[in-house]
Parts: C-alpha cells; sequence; structure tokens
C-alpha cells in the first residue's frame, strides 16, 4: 500500500466522488487516479465505492472506515512534515483560522499584531464565518485554528479550550425609549423587535432559551453575522441589538446607548478548537499565549492529551479557568 494511493482515494472522496475533480486537483490524470483507487481496493480485498457502470455513487460501509483511517494516516504525514519544517526552519510557516467577525473586527487585531512582531515571516489566513461554517472548514482541513462562541456539540471530536466568558450588550439608539434606562427585565426587551446574530434565533440558543424559560413572546425580526450590521439596522430603527460586549466601541458607538444583560441573559463563551491530530508549531503555541494569556502551554498539552487518551493518572491535571473578555 502506497501513501499515494491513499491520499487518491482521499482527494476522490472530498471532490463528492469526481474522480476527474480529484484529477485536477491532483495534477494528475483522470486514468491515472482510477487506477491507483483500483489498485488499494484489489491489496485490501474489498470495494471501496459503490459504483453505477463508470460512476462512484457512494462509499460502501468499509470504504467509509477506511476514509476515516486514511485521513488519519495523511494527517500524520503531514505533522511529520511539520516537525521537520519546525526543527529545520521555525520561523516560516501559515497560521489558518477561522473565527466569527466580532472576534476578527475587535479581538484578534492587537493578538496578531503581536504575533508578527515576533515572527515576521508568518502568514495569517483569517476566515469568518459562523460556528458551524469554522467548524465544518476545520473538519475539512482548511485551517488551524477555529476561534468561536456558543453551542458546541459539532467540537466534540477536537481539542476544545474554553477561554473567556462574556456578556451579550443590548444596544439601541441614544434617543429610544430604552436609552432612558440603566437596567432592563428580560420581559421589557421582548416587548421589543429584535436583531440578533446568525443561529441566535434557533431554539437551541441561550437567547431563545432565554426567553422561552420565562414564557415570554418574542419576535427576532432581522439576523446577521457581522456586528457592524446590527448596530448599522440598529441606527435605522429596525429594532433593538444583542450583541457581545467587546463589539460596543465607545468612541466609534457614542451614538448608541448600551444596556447589560446581567441577570437576565445567561454568559457565554469564547473558545478555541482545533483537531487532536494537529502538531502544534512554535508560533501556533505563542498565538494561543498572546491571545489567553492566562493558559499556560502545559494546560494546552494536557487537553491534547485528554483528548487523544494519553493522559497519565498520576499527573495532575491543570484545568483551564475561562478569563472576562474585557
Amino acid at each position: 500500500m502506497k501513501l499515494q494511493q491513499l491520499r487518491f482515494f482521499v482527494s476522490v472522496c472530498h471532490s463528492g466522488l469526481n474522480v476527474t475533480a480529484a484529477a485536477k486537483q491532483l495534477y494528475t490524470s483522470q486514468p491515472g487516479v482510477s487506477r491507483q483507487v483500483r489498485l488499494l481496493e484489489d491489496e485490501l480485498g474489498f470495494s471501496l465505492f459503490v459504483r453505477q457502470g463508470k460512476s462512484l455513487v457512494a462509499l460502501t460501509h468499509a470504504g467509509k472506515e477506511v476514509l476515516h483511517r486514511a485521513e488519519r494516516v495523511l494527517k500524520e504525514v503531514e505533522n511529520i512534515k511539520a516537525f521537520s519544517h519546525e526543527l529545520t526552519n521555525q520561523n516560516n510557516g501559515h497560521l489558518n483560522i477561522a473565527t466569527t467577525h466580532t472576534q476578527a473586527r475587535y479581538v484578534l487585531p492587537p493578538v496578531l499584531k503581536q504575533l508578527h512582531e515576533i515572527y515576521p515571516s508568518i502568514k495569517v489566513n483569517l476566515l469568518q464565518g459562523t460556528s458551524q461554517q469554522n467548524l465544518k472548514s476545520l473538519h475539512e482541513g482548511e485551517v488551524d485554528f477555529v476561534i468561536s462562541s456558543g453551542n458546541t456539540q459539532a467540537a466534540s471530536d477536537l481539542v476544545k479550550l474554553d477561554l473567556f466568558k462574556w456578556q451579550r450588550k443590548i444596544v439601541v439608539p441614544k434617543g429610544h425609549t430604552l436609552a432612558k434606562k440603566t437596567t432592563i427585565s428580560l420581559q421589557e426587551l421582548a416587548e421589543h423587535p429584535l436583531i440578533v446574530y446568525v443561529g441566535n434565533d434557533k431554539e437551541s440558543s441561550s437567547l431563545v432559551q432565554a426567553f422561552n424559560a420565562e414564557s415570554l413572546n418574542y419576535k427576532i425580526v432581522f439576523t446577521a453575522r457581522d456586528s457592524d450590521v446590527i448596530k448599522t439596522y440598529v441606527r435605522s430603527g429596525l429594532g433593538v441589538g444583542i450583541i457581545a460586549s467587546m463589539a460596543v466601541d465607545e468612541k466609534v458607538d457614542d451614538d448608541l446607548h448600551a444596556l447589560d444583560t446581567v441577570g437576565i441573559l445567561p454568559l457565554s463563551a469564547t473558545w478555541l478548537a482545533f483537531n487532536p491530530s494537529l502538531f502544534l508549531r512554535g508560533f501556533m503555541h505563542e498565538f494561543i499565549q498572546l491571545f489567553a494569556p492566562h493558559v499556560k502551554r502545559e494546560q494546552v498539552q494536557s487537553a491534547i492529551d485528554n483528548k487523544l487518551l494519553l493522559s497519565d493518572p498520576q499527573k495532575v491535571s491543570r484545568p483551564i479557568d475561562s478569563a472576562w473578555h474585557s
């Protein structure tokens, strides 16, 4: 069995079972890809794909298992290469991060500036999306880290570091009736049309659950991924905005009035996730340290070991305590 055969097989699977598309990605010929896949099946002694004529229509049950294992093998090959690169060229590389607009706009700029000062040759690629989109990018190998908030069920197979806790802010124009208030009840909030983040209108969101727990009727009239877009529509008079506390900029948003949600809405959390098979290079550890100074390198390694079931039962575990986002 050759690594090339595994690469060709995985590429076909990631190309929607389209051999021609896989061949283009691999810079080789379609017959060459088909031949290598057939050789792999011959060596294994079973079919990896369900076929209709010359077309591949699905993975067999065995094919799904082989795909899972092949992806792990190829990832480990990448890690070996990364380890070699780390030893021979520690100051170069790429850091691929998928995150939300709020983190990209309001939290990460000073962190990435510091990282660039320490590692000027590192290229950072920043991908923005919803938590679900970002986790999909991570599972597909497009990024190294995801920094996000909200439901983490889809991250159960990843190393997940709970780093920060923060509250939401309610924002309204200075002329709004709520602008005269310093505190607000959940019932008062429910009386106004709401503008929230994409996903916060789902039954599974803590925002909706808070309203439902009090049997309150509420109306969400607009959702957006972008805190700045939410504030724009708040300014237009469409409704009352609910955004992350760090997305309220006193200088830029001096025309808005912000209300705390302590006591009426649950706290939110910021977490960083990555694949447990990822080889963390020096600049990756440095990024985590700059982003979350309260987290120690040995705590990160402990989280990796726990996910890989490599923990030493005699070793004292050092869990991470979430800090407050200012």
